[in-house]
C-alpha cells in the first residue's frame, strides 16, 4: 500500500474512533437535557399556537408531552393555565406518531362542538324504547361525528320514526343543528362538528391554518389525511432543526477532546508520513477493524438517529443506558490511546537550549508556546496546531459514517 493511501487511512481511521466518542457524548448530552422532546415541543408551538388546545393535547394520555394531569377536552381552563401546562416539565417522549396525533387534535377540538350539536340529539335518541330504531339512530349519529357525514340520511330517517312524539323533538334538534352551522357560515354536509369546532378557536392564527388545511376535505377521512400531512411537514421542520442542533453541538464536543486529548490532525499526519513502521501498524489496524466488521458494529450501536423515533424510557433505564454510553465512550477513547499516535500534552521547561532545537519545535510541549520560552519559534507553532486542531473538529462533525464510507472505498480498491 503506497505510503500517501496509509497516511489517509491511518488518519481517517483517528476520524473514526473520535467521532464515535462526539455521538455518545451528544447521545449523553441531548438525553440528559432531554433536547430531542424540547425540540419537538418548540415546533408544535408553531403548529398549535392555541395555548388550550395545546394545553390539552400535550397532556392527553396519547401523547404526555409534558407532566400534568390529562385536561380533557371539553375542560374549561383559563389561558394562563394553560399556558402553565403546556410549558411545564417536559415529559420523556420525543416522538409522538402521525396518526395518533391527528386522532387527538381531531378530537380536542370537535369535543365541545360534538357535544353542542349532537347531544341534545343523542340524549332523545338515549330516552327511546330499546329497539333496531334506536340503535339505527344511534349508528347514523355516530357516523356523523365520525366521518362528517350522513345529515341528509338522519334527515329523511325521522320521517320514518314511528312515535310522532320522538320524531318531532328529532326534527327540531335537527332543525336547530342545521340553523347553528348556518349561523357560523357552514355548510349542512359535511365535517359539520369539526368545522365548527375549528371557528370557536380562539387564534386566528390556528384557526386560518386547520381552516385552509380541512376547507377541501369532502369527509373526516380526507380531513385526517390532509392534517397528517401538515403534521408530517412540520416534523421535517423539527428533524432539520434537531439535526441542525446536533451538528453545533458535534463541534463544540469535537472541540473540547482534540484540544483536551490535543489531536492535532497535521502533527499526526506529519509523523505517520515520517515513520514508516508506525504508519504501516495502524494502517493495518484500520484495515483489520473495517474488514472483520468490528469498526461496523461499533458504527452501529453508537450511531445518533437524526429523525425523530419513539423512545419512552424512565429513570432508571435513563441511568442505564448513561452508564453503557459512559462506558463506550471511555472504551473509544483506549483505542485513541492504543494507537500510539503523537497526542496528549506534555509541558517541560527547557533551558539554554540552541535556536532551531528539534525540542524548541515539538508541538505537543505547551511550554513551547510562550513566547518568552520559544521567542524565535512559538507563533508557526501555535499557527500550526490552529489549524491541526480545527481540521480534527471539522472531520470529526461529519460524523463517522462519512469516514467510515471513504476509508471502506479506500482499502477495497
Amino acid at each position: 500500500m503506497a505510503a500517501i493511501i496509509q497516511v489517509a487511512v491511518g488518519i481517517i481511521f483517528v476520524f473514526i474512533l473520535l467521532s464515535i466518542v462526539v455521538t455518545e457524548v451528544n447521545s449523553l448530552i441531548a438525553r440528559a437535557t432531554k433536547l430531542r422532546a424540547k425540540t419537538l415541543r418548540g415546533t408544535i408551538n408553531t403548529v398549535i399556537e392555541d395555548p388550550v388546545i395545546r394545553a390539552k393535547v400535550y397532556t392527553h394520555p396519547l401523547i404526555q408531552l409534558v407532566k400534568a394531569d390529562p385536561v380533557a377536552p371539553t375542560q374549561r381552563i383559563s389561558r394562563d393555565e394553560a399556558e402553565s401546562i403546556a410549558n411545564g416539565s417536559i415529559g420523556s417522549v420525543d416522538y409522538i406518531d402521525p396518526h395518533t396525533f391527528v386522532d387527538v387534535v381531531l378530537n380536542t377540538i370537535k369535543a365541545e362542538s360534538d357535544q353542542q350539536l349532537f347531544g341534545a340529539l343523542l340524549n332523545v335518541i338515549d330516552g327511546m324504547p330499546a329497539g333496531a330504531e334506536r340503535r339505527g339512530l344511534r349508528v347514523m349519529v355516530n357516523r356523523i361525528v365520525t366521518s362528517g357525514q350522513g345529515m341528509s340520511e338522519l334527515r329523511n330517517s325521522l320521517r320514518y320514526v314511528e312515535d310522532h312524539r320522538y320524531r318531532s323533538a328529532l326534527t327540531e334538534i335537527v332543525n336547530q343543528i342545521d340553523e347553528e352551522v348556518s349561523l357560523l357560515g357552514l355548510e349542512p354536509t359535511t365535517n359539520v362538528s369539526l368545522m365548527a369546532g375549528i371557528h370557536q378557536i380562539s387564534n386566528p392564527n390556528l384557526r386560518n391554518a386547520l381552516s385552509t388545511v380541512i376547507a377541501s376535505a369532502e369527509n373526516m377521512e380526507v380531513a385526517r389525511g390532509n392534517l397528517e400531512s401538515w403534521f408530517n411537514n412540520s416534523m421535517q421542520r423539527a428533524s432539520a432543526s434537531y439535526a441542525g442542533k446536533m451538528k453545533n453541538l458535534s463541534i463544540v464536543v469535537a472541540l473540547f477532546f482534540a484540544l483536551a486529548l490535543n489531536i492535532d490532525t497535521l502533527h499526526i499526519a506529519r509523523t505517520l508520513w515520517e515513520d514508516p513502521a508506525r504508519r504501516e501498524i495502524i494502517s493495518n489496524e484500520a484495515n483489520y477493524a473495517v474488514q472483520s466488521g468490528e469498526l461496523q458494529s461499533q458504527l452501529d450501536g453508537s450511531e445518533a438517529d437524526d429523525e425523530f423515533r419513539a423512545a419512552q424510557s424512565d429513570d432508571e433505564s435513563s441511568l442505564e443506558d448513561a452508564i453503557e454510553t459512559g462506558a463506550s465512550v471511555a472504551y473509544q477513547l483506549q483505542d485513541i490511546q492504543d494507537l500510539s499516535l503523537p497526542i496528549g500534552w506534555s509541558f517541560e521547561a527547557w533551558r539554554d537550549l540552541p535556536e532551531g532545537s528539534y525540542a524548541l519545535s515539538d508541538p505537543n510541549n505547551l511550554w513551547n508556546y510562550f513566547p518568552q520560552n520559544n521567542p524565535e519559534g512559538w507563533l508557526g507553532l501555535l499557527a500550526a496546531k490552529i489549524f491541526g486542531i480545527a481540521a480534527t473538529v471539522i472531520a470529526a462533525a461529519q460524523g463517522a459514517p462519512f469516514w467510515f464510507g471513504i476509508v471502506n472505498r479506500i482499502l477495497r480498491r
